[in-house]
């Protein structure tokens, strides 16, 4: 994620560079394009419906039911959801349905500066197993795994049949679920509706700030290069992607060139977040600037990892391992679930500026 957000964010400062002065901005304006504005509706408890429109031009909000199929359903004055009108399977691509976080709700903050440095391993990763028991026979000895409960806990029970009270058995327990800190930010990672705050540790990067979102489909990265506040809005329903000046109150599509050998693969920026199985992580803990986190590390194969650190149960930081040791780390500042759609949206007083020629330039 960390290498494409750099290629983007370094790709606009070549650009303004070569441009030469502020004012080449405004010189060389274009035709303004037509942005689609999104076509999602939103009720009043921030669920969102994809938009349809009949021959009449009456709009309708796509639902589905439990088994997958779509329907065109009433949509009143305030955003209320109202009875359906028919099925529309044929009509709708059902890739473009936004997906809406119903989990917990997160919006957890963090001192961005509080746990940089070198993560010390205070002890080896380890994944607790369930571990077989061997008892005197007629004895049954019950334990409970950490978070669970049990009413025989730390205590030996006899049995009250007879038997050879010399023999042994081997008893083991139904296996535990483990529970995981990362666990609850899987679901929201997963649903592709969050919002994270962070900065890291490329020296090429220096100590910027990054805010990266993410919702139905459509991604926004905030940054300031070169004093210049610059914004990448990605807009699923177009397939396209604009750079904006806040500075300037300008924005543009994004040439394909401008990135190089870099490139904008947009899976890229959050591949991994969404890992479907937890069952692979290890527990530790690390100390960083004196304090104990509590680690959870995954094995990428090859001796790469990725260590997620948590302050409790709060995550602060992301550590990528790469085979030859080398850690490349993400400060999280704020991680929340709440992801309003207006940081989807072009600012309507600002106008187009043609970033094309400067992309020529520049190849």
């Amino acid at each position: 994620m960390k290498k494409i957000i750099r290629g983007i964010l370094l790709g606009v400062l070549a650009l303004i560079i070569i441009g030469g002065a502020v004012l080449a901005f405004f010189l060389f304006g274009g035709k303004k394009p037509d942005v689609s504005p999104q076509p999602y509706i939103v009720d009043s408890e921030g669920t969102s419906y994809l938009a349809v429109v009949d021959e009449d031009g009456v709009t309708y909000a796509a639902v589905t039911d439990a088994v997958g199929n779509i329907y065109a359903a009433e949509v009143d004055e305030n955003g209320n959801i109202g009875e359906t009108k028919g099925q529309i399977n044929d009509q709708v691509d059902a890739a473009k349905l936004p997906t809406n976080y119903t989990g917990e709700h997160i919006d957890d903050t963090a001192d961005v500066n509080a746990f940089t440095g070198n993560a010390e391993v205070i002890d080896t990763p380890e994944t607790p197993v369930d571990v077989p028991t061997t008892v005197p026979s007629g004895e049954v000895t019950a334990t409970t795994a950490a978070g669970g409960s049990s009413d025989n806990t730390a205590a030996t029970k006899k049995a009250s049949s007879g038997g050879n009270s010399g023999s042994t058995v081997t008893t083991t327990q139904a296996p535990q679920k483990q529970h995981y800190r990362l666990e609850k930010y899987q679901e929201m990672f997963k649903s592709g509706q969050y919002l994270m705050e962070f900065k890291t540790s490329d020296p090429e990067m220096g100590d910027t700030p990054i805010t990266l979102a993410s919702k139905n489909g459509n991604l926004m990265i905030d940054s300031t290069i070169q004093n210049f506040k610059c914004k990448m809005l990605y807009l699923s329903n177009e397939d396209k992607t604009y750079i904006l000046i806040d500075n300037l109150k300008k924005y543009s599509e994004l040439p394909e060139d401008m990135m190089g050998e870099e490139g904008l693969d947009m899976s890229e920026l959050t591949k991994g977040f969404a890992n479907e199985s937890l069952d692979d992580l290890k527990v530790s803990t690390v100390k960083v600037n004196g304090q104990t986190l509590n680690c959870e590390t995954r094995d990428n194969g090859d001796g790469a990892q990725t260590r997620y650190l948590f302050n409790g149960d709060t995550l602060v930081r992301i550590d990528d391992v790469a085979s030859d040791g080398t850690v490349s780390s993400t400060y999280i500042s704020r991680l929340t679930s709440d992801v309003p759609d207006s940081t989807f949206e072009i600012p309507k007083n600002y106008s187009y500026l043609n970033l094309s020629w400067l992309a020529n330039m520049a190849g």
